[in-house]
């Protein structure tokens, strides 16, 4: 008769071989799926994808603003408008701020528009990650993991032997960590699905002094020049 040492073995080594199925059934993590170019005027919206993938969305955003402050605060409202929030943010008086923002991933494209609208944009990317077969391998292992943390706790309770005891709770320990990792790795893969990230960097615009409009003046008038000979 075997003894519950030796069907905590066994059971482990099932649930193993039944995670490594899952896991080879796994497709490899989509990378970027969009990249905005410098300075690019369209705005593509997740409507585009196929909405039976999931998507974590991520732009990157650096606009030239004539009061930085102001623009912190008008950045922050905006996202509130959107029924976002501020994840963090940090401010370097009154040269550069930088804050990320969490919207809804419906509301990303309506979003930007808005933050652009601050100062000129230098900067725009925006990248969507596809999680989905990720979500669906953890989900796969997740479900495996608690089968087995239920057969370790009915042998917890006919087990009479103190040695068989220590190693059941041991094993069931680290059984439930691997669950509870599962899990905290599933809810930030829904919280990245459910609210794209922005990073918004704000620089305060150069102030030109009078030497600098001219030889701004100048520059331009060489630029015409220059176009209308070509």
């Amino acid at each position: 008769m075997s003894t519950p040492l030796q069907i905590i073995t066994l059971l482990c080594a099932g649930y193993l071989a039944a995670g490594c199925v899952a896991t080879s059934q796994s497709l490899e993590d989509g990378s970027v799926l969009l990249e905005a170019p410098e300075r690019s005027s369209d705005h593509e919206s997740t409507a585009d994808i196929r909405p039976d993938r999931l998507l974590v969305w991520k732009t990157s955003l650096t606009i030239e603003v004539s009061n930085v402050s102001d623009g912190m605060r008008s950045a922050i409202a905006t996202a509130e408008q959107f029924k976002g929030y501020v994840e963090q943010q940090s401010e370097r008086g009154d040269e550069s701020a930088s804050v990320r923002l969490r919207v809804p991933s419906e509301s990303l494209k309506s979003a930007v528009g808005a933050l652009e609208g601050l100062g000129t944009v230098k900067y725009r990317r925006i990248a969507g990650e596809d999680v989905t077969e990720r979500y669906i391998d953890t989900e796969a292992r997740l479900k495996n993991k608690i089968e087995l943390r239920d057969r370790l706790r009915q042998l917890l309770q006919k087990a009479t032997d103190v040695k068989d005891v220590l190693a059941i709770e041991t094993e069931l320990n680290r059984v439930q960590s691997d669950i509870d990792a599962m899990e905290g790795k599933l809810k930030r893969l829904k919280s990245g699905v459910a609210y794209a990230t922005i990073d918004l960097d704000l620089r305060r615009e150069k102030i030109l002094g009078p030497l600098g409009y001219v030889l701004k003046g100048l520059w331009w008038g060489v630029e015409k020049l220059f176009f209308i000979r070509s």
